[in-house]
This record gives C-alpha cells, sequence and structure tokens, in this order.
C-alpha cells in the first residue's frame, strides 16, 4: 500500500518514468511543496513521510540505491561556465521546495528547480569539496573566482564569470540548533536565515543567473521510524557508527550489517542506507548526513534569472 504517498501523478511518473528517482522526486515535490511544510506539527509529518516514502520505494523497486548510486558524479555545478554557482551546505530538497516557491513570488525571478546526485559518497562537505575544489574544506578553497560565507555577512563578491559561492549556511544552523532536543520551530527560522542569505548573495552579486545548489542533504530521523533494526544490528549499528559512514574494516558485525541490508559498501567506507538509526538511549543527534538515502543524496538544482 502507499499509504497516500503518492497521488495519481506521482504514481504514473513512478511507472513511467525512465528513473524511479524522478518518480521519487515529484513524490518529495507533493511532500515538501506545502507552504506550511517546515512549520510544527506539518514538519513532522512531512519528515515521517519522507522516510515512509524511501522504505516503501526501497521494497518496491530493488533498483532504488543502484539508481541513486549510478546518478553520482557529473554535478552540474562543475559544467557551469557562465553565471554564478552557490553551493549552500546541507540545502536539501525540503528548503529548494520552498524556494522555488517564494522567490518567485517575493521577488519575481524566474525559477527552476531540478534534482542531482551528490558528486559522491559518503555525502559529506570534506569528501565533496575535494572533488570539486581539490581542497579539505570550503574555507580552505584559494581562488579568484571563488568566495567562501562562514556566516550571514556577505562579502564583496568575484566578478569573474563563473563565479562560485560556498556558505556554510544552513548546515551550521543546523548544527546549532539541532544540539540535543529537537526543536520544529527552528526549522522555519534556519530556513528563514538561508532565504535571506541567498537573496542578500544574489543582490551582491554581478550577476543575473544562479544555480542554486548543495554538497549534500541530510536525513532527519526524528520521531517515528519505519526503519527498524533487530536489537542485534542495533548494537552493531550504534557501537561501529558515529555518524552515516565510517572507514571499512574486517569485522564481524560490519558483514552483519551488511548482510542484512542496512549498509552499503562505497569504496574505502560504509555507509549507512535508508533512515536506520540507534534508538537506545544516547542516540539524540537527529540531524545528519553521510549515508545513502534520497533526502541526503539528491541534491536540489535551482537556477535563478534575476
Amino acid at each position: 500500500m502507499s499509504s497516500g504517498l503518492y497521488g495519481s501523478e506521482q504514481l504514473s511518473e513512478l511507472v513511467r518514468g525512465e528513473s524511479v528517482l524522478d518518480g521519487a522526486f515529484e513524490c518529495l515535490r507533493r511532500i515538501w511543496s506545502r507552504p506550511d511544510a517546515l512549520d510544527g506539527q506539518t514538519l513532522t509529518d512531512s519528515e515521517y513521510r519522507t522516510r515512509l516514502l524511501e522504505h516503501h520505494l526501497a521494497a518496491q523497486e530493488p533498483k532504488l540505491y543502484d539508481e541513486l548510486n549510478a546518478s553520482m558524479g557529473d554535478h552540474p555545478i562543475t559544467r557551469l561556465d557562465s553565471g554564478c554557482g552557490v553551493i549552500m551546505d546541507a540545502l536539501s530538497l525540503r528548503e529548494g521546495f520552498q524556494l522555488l516557491s517564494d522567490l518567485p513570488d517575493e521577488h519575481g525571478w524566474d525559477v527552476t528547480l531540478e534534482w542531482s546526485g551528490v558528486e559522491r559518497l559518503p555525502s559529506e562537505t570534506t569528501f565533496i569539496c575535494r572533488e570539486w575544489f581539490d581542497a579539505h574544506s570550503p574555507s580552505a578553497v584559494n581562488r579568484d573566482d571563488y568566495r567562501f560565507v562562514g556566516d550571514l555577512d556577505v562579502p564583496q563578491l568575484p566578478a569573474s564569470d563563473p563565479a562560485f559561492v560556498w556558505t556554510r549556511h544552513p548546515d551550521r544552523r543546523l548544527e546549532e540548533s539541532f544540539k540535543g532536543n529537537y526543536s520544529s520551530e527552528a526549522m522555519t527560522d534556519i530556513y528563514s536565515d538561508t532565504k535571506g542569505l541567498l537573496e542578500e548573495i544574489v543582490a551582491e552579486s554581478v550577476h543575473d543567473e544562479f544555480l542554486v545548489t548543495s554538497d549534500h542533504g541530510y536525513v532527519n530521523v526524528q520521531d517515528t521510524n519505519p526503519y527498524v533494526l533487530s536489537d542485534s544490528n542495533e548494537d552493531a549499528l550504534s557501537s561501529k557508527f558515529s555518524g552515516r559512514h565510517r572507514e571499512v574494516a574486517d569485522d564481524y558485525a560490519l558483514d552483519q550489517l551488511h548482510d542484512a541490508g542496512v549498509i552499503e559498501r562505497a569504496g574505502g567506507h560504509y555507509v549507512v542506507k535508508g533512515h536506520y538509526h540507534p534508538t537506545k538511549p544516547g542516540a539524540t543527534k537527529h540531524i545528519r548526513h553521510g549515508g545513502l538515502s534520497l533526502p541526503e543524496c539528491m541534491t536540489p538544482v535551482l537556477r535563478i534569472t534575476t
């Protein structure tokens, strides 16, 4: 049963589309395009429906993660030859669909949204910054056509064509706001800061065309989760993983998790699939990235013409 996760239009895309991921994108649009999708109880419902959607699709479409793996690399940001490329750390499709709605209404800009797979696994800034800019972190990139924005103050931006801007938000605010107990009210504040930062970048830039994307998204494993672990797999996951990825090692517990379909090997790393997460005491960090899931690995690609 679909549990109302998609309507007839989304079902048609899932059945007839060339990729199950394009159908998943339309299902995520249905979940996250609501004006109040980031607010209060609706946010809780939207996050649960996102987890349920991925769990359902993985059961119905065994090729889901194969396609997600195959989608990685050749990100549009690497082919940008004009305008300004804005990489917002941890910007996800959640925020992408809201920006798609808000920016044209508030500014009259022409805005489109599609998706692209992350550059590589693990889906974490360190690895992707090395791929894109040959540096261990965004703040370490030293190029005339590049600026790093660590907070909400926008410096003078490059006048080069193309130009690149990497912002520490929204991930910085996510990390600050979701330490310890989760606050659903914080998500609207995080989105407001992120949107305001993007608007300021557009205002300060000499360009009138922008490609806005992210290095990765994130999973939110707060509240009810359809991804259930056996006691032995939960013990193994909590003891072997401090986040959503770790280096490969010769280890029985890791073999057990791999055989159970909880983790996947990606080069020299194991990454956690879907929304598996320890639920025992101590597992309090709900916002994570680095693994293999739809919200982490399907990055938003907004094209803005002012």
